[in-house]
C-alpha cells in the first residue's frame, strides 16, 4: 500500500525530473549531496506541486504582466523603438533558512560596523593610514575620496545605508563580491519585486512563513525621522533624475516611504540651510537621503562639470553634518582593493575575526600583487577598484587576461604599471544554483544576491530579504546580469510572525490629521502640466483618426465629410512638416488611409500619434509618484512595445477603429481617475490647465481649418457634423436643438457655452479659475502677464457675436477671433512656464566657500 508520505513525494518528484537531469557544478541550494530536498525548501515545493501546471504558468504570466505594468527597469529616455533591457521576475524565490540567515545577519552587521569605523577614521584622524593598516595610496588614489568632506563625515551620524552582493562558493560558504556604501544601491527594485511577487504568490509566501519587509522599512522611517531631529520632518530622496538607470528605484521607494522625490536643481542653499523650490516659495529641507554620487553633490567644491546636486551643499553640511545621509564621501568603502586588508582591520578596529570575507582579489597598487598577476595572468580578471555599481546587475565584467592577445597583454601590463592603484585582480568565483520555473519543471540557475543593511536607533539591521539575479558563471565575477532575470529572496522564520502592517497603509498613530496640500516642486508642476497636454493631445488625435476612418471604412458611417476629415489630418501632419505630401488627384479613400497611416506611425512631427504617446508615457513616468496605481496601469497601455501599441501599428484600417476606441476609453479612464481621486491641489490645477490649453488650441484650430474660408452649404453641413463629433458634443447638440447642425448654433455651443465642458469658453474660464487659486509669487505691481492673457482670451470669446459671424460670408470676424486665440494660447502656456516653473530667487546673495588656513 502506498503511504501518505510517498503519495506526497510523487508530485515533488515530477517537478524535480528536469532539475535532476541538469549538471550542477557549484553548490546546490535545493538538493543536498544525497539528492534530498533541503528542509527549508520543502514547504515551498509541496505548495508548488499542488498547483496544476496550467495554474503555475498562469501565475508566471500574471507576474510578467505585473512587472510590465509596474514599469520596473523601463528607461524613459531610451529609444522607444528599441527593445529595452528585460527585467523578469521568476515565480520561484531564493529561500534562506532561519538558522543560516542568523549567521549572514551577524556577519553583515559586523561588516557595516567595520566600514563605519573606517570611514570615520579616513575623514577624521586617519590613524589607520598612519599605522599602515590601510595603504595611503589606496585611499588617496581613489576618486571617491573627497578631501573637502574631511571633518564632515565623522559628525554625520555614521554610515546609514550599506548593501552587499554575496555569492556562495562550492564549499557552501558565502563570500562578499561587492560592497555598496554610496547610495541606496537599488533597494527600491527589491521592494518592488516583493510587492509584485506577493500579489501573485502571496499564498505561497504566507504558507512558507517567510518574513515580511514592512517592519524593516517602518524601522527605517523611524530612524530617519529621529536622525532629522524633527517629528514632522520634511525628508526628501535626492535623485539624479529620470535619465538615471536607478530612477525607478528612487521613485518607488520615495512613494512607499512617503518622502519627497527631488532633483538637485529643485534645491537651493541659503544661509547655511537647504531649501526646496516650490510654487509657494522656498521650503526648508530637514533631511536629504542621497541617491546621487558624492562627487557630484556640490558643483561648487567638488565636480564642477555637473549640477546633479545644489551649489553650496558641502558648506551646509559643515554646519549641519547630519542633513545628508549617507554622508558625502562614503563611497570610499566600496573600493575593492580594501578586501585583502579587512581581516586585519576587523581584528584591530573591532577586536573580532572577520566573519564574511571578500572574494579572492589582489590590490594592484601592491608590488607583490602585480608580480603574482604577471606570473599567472590566466588565473585573474582585471577590474576597476572603484566602480560605483549601484544598479543591480550592472557590474562591469572586467578584462580576462587569458582572452587577450600578446599585444593586448603588453598593453595591459603598461596600464597596470601606470594605474595599478586604481585596479584589482580577482579570481573566478563560484556561484551556487537555485531553481527557476521552466516549461518542463524546475531548472537550476546560478545566482548572486544583494542584501541591504541600515543603521537604526538600536544598531544596524539587515532587511529580511533581498534581490537575487541569475548569473552567467562563465563571464561574471560580480553581480553582472545583462538579461535582468531576477528573483525575490525569502527569509524563513521559525516563530509565528506578527500581523502584517504595510507602509502603504500607515496607522493613525504614525500620522496626524492634516488638510494642507503636499509640497509641489516647480519641476513636478511642470511635468503635471505637460501630462495634461499630452493626454488631451492623444485624445484629440485619436478622435481625428477615428472620424476620418469611419467615413471611409464603416458601412453605417457618415456618407460625406471626407474632405473635412482630410483637412484635419493634413493640419495635424502639415503643421510640423511645412507641407503635406501626397497627390491631390489620388482617390479620396486611399489618400485618407495614407494620411491616417502617417499620423499613426510617422516619426516626423511632434503631433503624430506615435510621438504623442511616447511623450505621454515618458511624462507620466516622471510623476509616477503622484499617480495612483490604477491611473499608472491605465497609461501603461501607451508604452512602446505594449500589446495595444503593437496592434495599432499593425492593424488594417477597419481594425484600427476598434483599437482607437480602446485607446480613447483608456484616456477617458485616466481622466476619470484623476478627476475623481486626485486632491484639488496645485498639481491638479496644472494638470487640468494643461488639458484645457491643449483642448482650446485643438478646437480653435479645427474651426479655422473647417470654416475659414466658409465652404459651400453641403460641405458646411458635413464639416459641422465632423466638428461636433471631434468635440464630443453631438448628443448635446441634438438633445438641445433636434435640428440638423447649423453654423450659428454649433458656434454658440462650442465657443460661448460655458456650461459645455467641451466649449472654448469653458476651457478659458477653467484656466482663469486655476490661475486665481494658485499661490501668487509675483513680486511686481498689477496683474501678472499670464492673468492678463487669460483675461483677454476669455473676454474676446464672451463678447463674440456668433450670429453675425455665421451670416458673414467672408468669415473675417470668425477668423480674426480664432487666430487671436491661436496666437495667444501658446503665449499663455509660455507665461505659465516662466511664472511658475522657473522659480528663481532674484535677491542677490554671496557665495561662501571654505577658506584653508595659511601655513
Amino acid at each position: 500500500m502506498t503511504t501518505a508520505a510517498a503519495m506526497q513525494e510523487q508530485p515533488i518528484s515530477a517537478l524535480l525530473d528536469a532539475y535532476r537531469r541538469k549538471e550542477i557544478t557549484g553548490f546546490d541550494e535545493l538538493l543536498d549531496a544525497s539528492g534530498t530536498v533541503r528542509a527549508h525548501w520543502r514547504r515551498l515545493l509541496e505548495e508548488l506541486a499542488e498547483l496544476p501546471e496550467t495554474e503555475r504558468q498562469a501565475r508566471c504570466g500574471r507576474l510578467a504582466s505585473r512587472v510590465r505594468e509596474t514599469g520596473i527597469a523601463y528607461d524613459i529616455f531610451a529609444d522607444p523603438h528599441t527593445t529595452p533591457q528585460r527585467w523578469t521576475l521568476d515565480l520561484l524565490p531564493v529561500v534562506i533558512s532561519a538558522s543560516e540567515w542568523q549567521g549572514l545577519e551577524t556577519a553583515l552587521i559586523q561588516r557595516a560596523r567595520l566600514f563605519d569605523a573606517l570611514l570615520n577614521d579616513v575623514y577624521g584622524e586617519q590613524k589607520l593610514l598612519r599605522e599602515g593598516l590601510v595603504p595611503a595610496e589606496l585611499i588617496f588614489s581613489d576618486a571617491a575620496y573627497l578631501a573637502p568632506a574631511n571633518g564632515i563625515l565623522p559628525n554625520a551620524g555614521g554610515l546609514m545605508f550599506y548593501a552587499a552582493d554575496i555569492a556562495r562558493g562550492e564549499d557552501g560558504k558565502w563570500h562578499i563580491i561587492d560592497n555598496h556604501t554610496e547610495t541606496l544601491a537599488g533597494i527600491g527594485f527589491a521592494l518592488a519585486n516583493r510587492v509584485v511577487h506577493t500579489h501573485v504568490a502571496g499564498d505561497l509566501f504566507k504558507d512558507c512563513n517567510a518574513r515580511r519587509l514592512a517592519p524593516y522599512f517602518q524601522e527605517l522611517q523611524s530612524t530617519l525621522t529621529l536622525h532629522s531631529g524633527r517629528e514632522n520632518a520634511r525628508i526628501a530622496l535626492m535623485t539624479p533624475g529620470p535619465h538615471h538607470e536607478d530612477y525607478f528605484s528612487h521613485a518607488y521607494l520615495a512613494r512607499y516611504l512617503g518622502y519627497l522625490l527631488i532633483e538637485g536643481h529643485d534645491l537651493k542653499t541659503r544661509n547655511e540651510q537647504v531649501y526646496l523650490k516650490t510654487l509657494e516659495g522656498l521650503k526648508e529641507i530637514d533631511l536629504l537621503v542621497r541617491c546621487i554620487d558624492g562627487k557630484s553633490s556640490d558643483p561648487l567644491e567638488l565636480d564642477p562639470t555637473g549640477f546633479i546636486g545644489p551649489s553650496g551643499l558641502l558648506r551646509v553640511c559643515r554646519r549641519s553634518p547630519r542633513i545628508v545621509v549617507n554622508a558625502i564621501g562614503s563611497a570610499l568603502a566600496q573600493n575593492r582593493g580594501l578586501g585583502p586588508y579587512l581581516p586585519e582591520l576587523a581584528r584591530h578596529v573591532l577586536g573580532e575575526e572577520l566573519e564574511l570575507a571578500d572574494a579572492p582579489r589582489r590590490w594592484l597598487g601592491d608590488p607583490d600583487a602585480r608580480r603574482e598577476l604577471f606570473a599567472r595572468p590566466d588565473k585573474f580578471i582585471i577590474r576597476k577598484a572603484q566602480e560605483g555599481t549601484g544598479r543591480p546587475g550592472q557590474a562591469a565584467l572586467g578584462w580576462e587576461a587569458r582572452r587577450l592577445s600578446a599585444p593586448e597583454r603588453e598593453k595591459m601590463k603598461r596600464e597596470i604599471a601606470l594605474h595599478g592603484a586604481t585596479l584589482v585582480a580577482e579570481e573566478k568565483v563560484e556561484f551556487s544554483s537555485a531553481p527557476i520555473l521552466g516549461r518542463d519543471g524546475l531548472v537550476p540557475k546560478p545566482f548572486a544576491v544583494r542584501l541591504f543593511i541600515c543603521r537604526t536607533d538600536g544598531g544596524y539591521q539587515v532587511m529580511p530579504g533581498g534581490l537575487a539575479m541569475s548569473i552567467d558563471p562563465e563571464r561574471a565575477v560580480a553581480l553582472s546580469a545583462p538579461d535582468g532575470r531576477t528573483r525575490d529572496v525569502w527569509v524563513l522564520s521559525e516563530s509565528e510572525l506578527a500581523p502584517h502592517i504595510s507602509l502603504w497603509r500607515p496607522t493613525l498613530a504614525t500620522t496626524r490629521i492634516e488638510r494642507s496640500q503636499r509640497v509641489i516642486q516647480s519641476r513636478v508642476a511642470d511635468d503635471m502640466f505637460w501630462l495634461g497636454r499630452y493626454s488631451e493631445r492623444a485624445d484629440w488625435t485619436m478622435r481625428v483618426l477615428r472620424g476620418a476612418l469611419r467615413r471611409i471604412e464603416e458601412d453605417n458611417g457618415p456618407a460625406t465629410g471626407r474632405r473635412a476629415a482630410r483637412k484635419c489630418l493634413e493640419v495635424l501632419l502639415g503643421k510640423d512638416l511645412g507641407l503635406v505630401t501626397g497627390s491631390r488627384d489620388a482617390p479620396p479613400d486611399a489618400e485618407i488611409e495614407r494620411l491616417c497611416e502617417s499620423l499613426i506611425t510617422g516619426g516626423i512631427g511632434s503631433r503624430t500619434l506615435e510621438r504623442t504617446l511616447d511623450g505621454l508615457y515618458r511624462v507620466a513616468h516622471l510623476v509616477r509618484d503622484r499617480l495612483s496605481l490604477e491611473a499608472w496601469q491605465t497609461l501603461s497601455k501607451f508604452r512602446s512595445g505594449d500589446r495595444w501599441r503593437e496592434a495599432l501599428n499593425s492593424a488594417q484600417p477597419l481594425e484600427v477603429l476598434d483599437v482607437l476606441d480602446e485607446g480613447l476609453a483608456a484616456i477617458a479612464a485616466f481622466n476619470g481617475f484623476m478627476h475623481e481621486n486626485m486632491t484639488r491641489n496645485s498639481g491638479w490645477a496644472f494638470l487640468d490647465m494643461g488639458r484645457r490649453i491643449e483642448r482650446a488650441q485643438n478646437l480653435s484650430e479645427a474651426i479655422v481649418t473647417l470654416f475659414i474660408p466658409l465652404p459651400d452649404p453641403e460641405e458646411t453641413q458635413s464639416s459641422l457634423l465632423l466638428l461636433l463629433e471631434l468635440a464630443d458634443s453631438f448628443i448635446t447638440y441634438r438633445s438641445r436643438y433636434r435640428l440638423d447642425p447649423m453654423l450659428a448654433l454649433v458656434l454658440d455651443l462650442l465657443l460661448l457655452d460655458e456650461a459645455n465642458p467641451r466649449s472654448l469658453a469653458y476651457q478659458l474660464s477653467a484656466i482663469a479659475r486655476h490661475l486665481e487659486g494658485l499661490p501668487d509669487t509675483y513680486k511686481g505691481t498689477g496683474l501678472p502677464e499670464d492673468r492678463r492673457l487669460i483675461l483677454a482670451l476669455l473676454t474676446s470669446i464672451r463678447m463674440a457675436d456668433v450670429e453675425a459671424m455665421a451670416k458673414e460670408e467672408s468669415g473675417a470676424m470668425l477668423e480674426r477671433l480664432l487666430l487671436d486665440q491661436l496666437e495667444m494660447l501658446p503665449e499663455l502656456s509660455n507665461e505659465i512656464t516662466r511664472h511658475y516653473f522657473n522659480v528663481m530667487d532674484e535677491a542677490p546673495h554671496r557665495t561662501h566657500t571654505r577658506v584653508e588656513p595659511s601655513l
